[in-house]
């Protein structure tokens, strides 16, 4: 089977692409101009799990960038009210109408969070954010749970039907 992509993950110095493949999740590294390969072995995960959460840097952002539009008009409106009067409802809505986008990513981000599917192996770690899709992120978890259950029922059903071989037997040949 060829590599599956099921997602990825960024941050600012580093992208991370999951691949889901035949025996085990791929991890494809990306930092700067150097890449490095992980797999976690669907018959080495300890734990699968999916959950959300909210990102403090990506809501202080959020307002940050809110600020920093609004605040050149309400500056502007401070500064205009000490020389003649002037009604400072059309700044406030103008300043508002500026701040309104990075406000409603600010609500869209506390109300909704990012789903995180994360698969723990032995030596290694595969996580993928899911921003907006959220039934993206329960498929490829069910998706997931799925194969490492598959994997390692054949793993635990293996030496059953064999035979597990006998200790201190002996295989040379007359």
């Amino acid at each position: 089977m060829a590599r599956k992509l099921l997602g990825t993950t960024s941050s600012f110095v580093s992208r991370t692409r999951v691949y889901l493949t035949d025996g085990a999740v791929e991890i494809d590294e990306i930092e700067g101009y150097v890449g490095t390969r992980k797999r976690v072995l669907f018959d080495e995960v300890l734990l699968v799990t999916l959950d959300r959460r909210r990102r403090a840097t990506s809501l202080a952002l959020w307002l940050a960038m809110a600020l920093l539009v609004s605040m050149p008009v309400l500056a502007v409106g401070l500064m205009r009210r000490n020389v003649p009067p002037v009604d400072a409802r059309p700044l406030l809505v103008v300043a508002l109408v500026f701040a309104v986008p990075f406000l409603i990513g600010f609500v869209l981000h506390l109300a909704l969070g990012v789903d995180y599917v994360t698969v723990f192996g032995r030596r290694s770690v595969a996580q993928i954010a899911f921003s907006l899709r959220k039934a993206r992120a329960r498929n490829v978890f069910a998706l997931l749970r799925e194969r490492v259950q598959e994997a390692q029922e054949r793993l635990r059903l293996r030496p059953a039907e064999g035979g597990a071989p006998v200790p201190g037997g002996s295989t040379s040949a007359a």
